[in-house]
C-alpha cells in the first residue's frame, strides 16, 4: 500500500513499517490497513513480527524512521506511547490479559486507570463499583465488582480483560465500539476448546455494533469463521493482505508458513503388542467414576471427551497432582500410589500439564534452569551441580528439539507460545521414563510447532515409553494415537482405533457421548 493508496474508511495503517532490533530488522517495510468495522486477522510464525508490529501499536517500541501509522485516516506522531494510542481509540488485550487473581473486578480496573476518590481523596468504592458495573453490563458479563478474579473462569477473565479495555469510553450506546480499535492478542490460546464460542461470539458482536478488531491468532478454524481481511506476516515482511474468504485453510497454512504441512491423516503406524505399563481398574476421583484403563509400552493412548468428562483429573491422578478417591493403579504389574508428583517422576512417570506457563515453566527463570529443573540425576559431583554436564544435556536439548532462540540464557517468559511448550516437553524427555503424560500438549502454539511437538510426542513411543494424550483437539489425537478412549462425565463412554478412529467420528462420538452406554469392562468392544 504506498501513501497514496491509504483508504479513507481505514481505522489504522501502517506504511513502510520498519523496526530493528541491533541491527536486525523485526519488520520489513510493511504497509497495509485495516478497514472500519471489520476484522482483520493478523497471522503468521512465531518471530514473524506479529508482536513487534502491536507493540509499535501500543506505544511500546519505537519504530524505524521513515515509518508511517495513520490513526482514522490522519498521521499520527512517531513514536506512538500509550497514552497517545490510547486517546487514539486503540485498545489491546494482550495475551496474559494481565489480571491479578487475588483481587477483585474492581481493584483490577483500577490498575489500568485509577480509583474513582471521594471528596477527602480518598477511595469512593461505591462510585468505583458503580463504574465497573456499567462496563461489566455492556458485554452482558454477570459477573459481580466484588468477584474475585480467581473465583472466574478461563472465558470471564478474558471477557473481563476486553471489558476493562473499553472502561474509558461512554457506558451506553454503540458508538465507543465504532470509533475504536481492539487489538487482540490471541485470547483464545489459553482456553479449553468448549469455551471458546463465547469468546468469538463476543468478536462477532462487536463487529456488529461497528468495531474494529484486529485478531491474532495460531488457530485457522477460529480465523475463517472471524476474519475479513488476512494479513500475514513471515520473517517480519508481509506476504498477504487478502479477503478471508479468497482461501481455505490449507491455503493460509502454506502462507503462513512458507509450504505445505500435510494434514493429520491416519497412518499405517503399527505398534508392536508391548508389555502394559500403567492398568487403572476402577479409578474414581471428583469427576471419574470407575475408569478402567491401560496403556502398553510404545502405545500412545488418546483421552478424548467434553468439557467436565475428566480428561485433565485423569491425568492428574496418574502424575500424582490428586488423590484419588478408589480404584487401583499398576505401574509395571506393582501398585502404584504417587502421594506427589515428586513420587511419580521417582517412578518414570512425567507429565506435561495444560496450563504450560502456570504449571510447566517457571517464566522468570531462563531455558537452562528450566531444562534441568527437578531433572538433576547425572549433572552433579558429588553434591555440587557440574556446569559443563548441565550445560551439555542443556545444548543437546535445545538442539534435539529446536527450541528457538536457541540460547540458554534466555528468559523462558519471553520465549514464544510454542517453544516455551517444547521447553517443557523437552524437560519430560530428558531422561528415560516408562509413563509420559500430556494435558493439551498443542495447545495455543502455531502450526509448525503443532508439527514438531507431535514428532517428539513419536518419538517417545518410539523409544518405548508408553504415552497418554488428553486433548481436546479431534484431529490431534487421530493423527496421534493408536487408540481413543472417550470419557463422558466421568465415566468410559466408547473405544475407538484403527479404521474406526477418523476425525469426524470422534468428533461425533464425543458430542454424542452421553447417548452411548457406558463400556462394561468385562465386554469391552473396540469400535
Amino acid at each position: 500500500m504506498s501513501s497514496q493508496e491509504v483508504r479513507t474508511t481505514d481505522a489504522v495503517a501502517v506504511r513502510h513499517l520498519s523496526v530493528t532490533f541491533a541491527g536486525q530488522r523485526a519488520l520489513n517495510d510493511v504497509s497495509f490497513g485495516v478497514r472500519r468495522g471489520s476484522i482483520t486477522a493478523l497471522l503468521g510464525m512465531n518471530g514473524s513480527g506479529k508482536s513487534t508490529l502491536i507493540k509499535v501499536l501500543a506505544g511500546i517500541y519505537r519504530p524505524d524512521d521513515g515509518s508511517e501509522v495513520d490513526i482514522a485516516g490522519e498521521p499520527a506522531p512517531l513514536p506512538l506511547t500509550p497514552r497517545t494510542a490510547h486517546a487514539g481509540g486503540l485498545r489491546f488485550l494482550h495475551q496474559d490479559v494481565g489480571l491479578v487473581g487475588d483481587l477483585t473486578v474492581s481493584d483490577n480496573f483500577a490498575f489500568s486507570d485509577t480509583f474513582r476518590l471521594g471528596k477527602l481523596g480518598a477511595i469512593d468504592r461505591r462510585r468505583q463499583e458503580d463504574h465497573v458495573q456499567e462496563s461489566l453490563e455492556r458485554f452482558d458479563l454477570g459477573v459481580s465488582p466484588r468477584a474475585l478474579i480467581r473465583d472466574l473462569t478461563p472465558t470471564q477473565r478474558t471477557m473481563i480483560g476486553v471489558a476493562r479495555a473499553f472502561q474509558h469510553d461512554e457506558a451506553t450506546g454503540e458508538a465507543a465500539f465504532a470509533r475504536n480499535v481492539l487489538v487482540l492478542d490471541e485470547p483464545t490460546a489459553s482456553l479449553p476448546a468448549e469455551e471458546v464460542d463465547s469468546v468469538l461470539a463476543t468478536v462477532e458482536e462487536l463487529r456488529r455494533q461497528g468495531g474494529t478488531i484486529i485478531y491474532v491468532s495460531h488457530r485457522t478454524d477460529e480465523v475463517k469463521r472471524l476474519a475479513d481481511q488476512l494479513v500475514i506476516l513471515r520473517d517480519g515482511k508481509l506476504v498477504a493482505d487478502e479477503p478471508a474468504t479468497d482461501l481455505t485453510v490449507d491455503e493460509i497454512v502454506t502462507r503462513v508458513i512458507g509450504h505445505r504441512i500435510e494434514r493429520n491423516t491416519r497412518t499405517a503406524r503399527v505398534t508392536a503388542a508391548g508389555q502394559t505399563v500403567v492398568a487403572a481398574r476402577g479409578l474414581t476421583g471428583n469427576r471419574l467414576r470407575s475408569v478402567d484403563i491401560e496403556i502398553r509400552e510404545g502405545e500412545i493412548l488418546g483421552i478424548a471427551g467434553l468439557v467436565g468428562c475428566g480428561r485433565s483429573e485423569l491425568v492428574r491422578i496418574l502424575a500424582g497432582e490428586q488423590r484419588r478417591a478408589s480404584g487401583s493403579i499398576e505401574l509395571g504389574g506393582r501398585d502404584f500410589d504417587p502421594k506427589s508428583p515428586s513420587d511419580a517422576i521417582a517412578d518414570g512417570v512425567v507429565c506435561v500439564p495444560q496450563d504450560r506457563r502456570r504449571d510447566g515453566v517457571v517464566l522468570p527463570m531462563n531455558v537452562r534452569e528450566n531444562l534441568t529443573l527437578g531433572r538433576m540425576r547425572g549433572l552433579t559431583r558429588g553434591i555440587y551441580l557440574s556446569a559443563k554436564r548441565e550445560q551439555q544435556r542443556t545444548a543437546g536439548l535445545i538442539s534435539s528439539f529446536t527450541i528457538k532462540p536457541p540460547n540458554p540464557a534466555q528468559i523462558v517468559g519471553l520465549l514464544s507460545g510454542g517453544n516455551q511448550q517444547k521447553v517443557v516437553v523437552a524437560r519430560a524427555a530428558s531422561q528415560k521414563n516408562r509413563v509420559v503424560l500430556l494435558d493439551e500438549p498443542t495447545q495455543g502454539v502455531d502450526a509448525l510447532a503443532k508439527s514438531e511437538i507431535a514428532d517428539i510426542i513419536r518419538g517417545l513411543a518410539a523409544g518405548g515409553a508408553a504415552v497418554l494424550v488428553a486433548s481436546s483437539d479431534s484431529d490431534e489425537l487421530v493423527g496421534l494415537c493408536d487408540r481413543v478412549v472417550v470419557l463422558d462425565r466421568g465415566h468410559v463412554a466408547i473405544e475407538v482405533s484403527g479404521n474406526g478412529l477418523t476425525e469426524e467420528r470422534l468428533a461425533a462420538l464425543c458430542a454424542q457421548s452421553s447417548q452411548i452406554p457406558p463400556v462394561d469392562p468385562a465386554n469391552k468392544e473396540r469400535q
